[in-house]
């Protein structure tokens, strides 16, 4: 298996990072972590101490939480991207914006990796998922539509 390449983000990309994310969901994590980027423009999230290391006569398979992936214009979070950006919000008492609520089988049918036809206006945009009080993950609302980008590992069956 072939090292992964990562890099850890310099104070630019971070300022990018961060702008991105505060312009679609109105927040950004407060807690000081470091973040690293591999090749596949994962961005993932660690402590501060792991960034001190010098990662380049390192094997890494994966390190830290699976944050977000870059795009060219947007920021795509991850779901536990998009849970730690919730539940930081919340201990800050801040309120996100470009959240959905859906309903029982609007959840069933994203977690059988479906898109979801539901009106959230007519601005394209990076939305955050939830069910009651649940942050499900991130995801992509487009002409009326909530594109799927759930992972096969967490779609199946799902127990409300």
């Amino acid at each position: 298996m072939p090292m992964q390449k990562v890099n850890i983000l310099n104070s630019r990309e971070i300022k990018k990072l961060k702008e991105r994310v505060e312009r679609d969901f109105g927040y950004y994590l407060e807690e000081d972590y470091a973040f690293l980027k591999n090749e596949g423009d994962k961005v993932f999230v660690v402590s501060k101490d792991i960034a001190r290391l010098d990662l380049n006569h390192l094997i890494i398979d994966k390190m830290g939480l699976y944050f977000a992936e870059l795009k060219e214009d947007h920021v795509r979070l991850s779901k536990e991207g998009a849970q730690l950006l919730a539940l930081e919000a919340a201990k800050q008492g801040k309120m996100l914006r470009n959240t959905v609520l859906l309903d029982e089988t609007e959840v069933k049918d994203y977690f059988q990796g479906k898109d979801v036809a539901k009106d959230c206006g007519r601005e394209n945009r990076s939305v955050l998922l939830y069910y009651k009080e649940h942050v499900l993950g991130c995801a992509k609302y487009k002409e009326g539509k909530i594109l799927n980008f759930l992972p096969k590992i967490h779609r199946g069956e799902v127990i409300l």
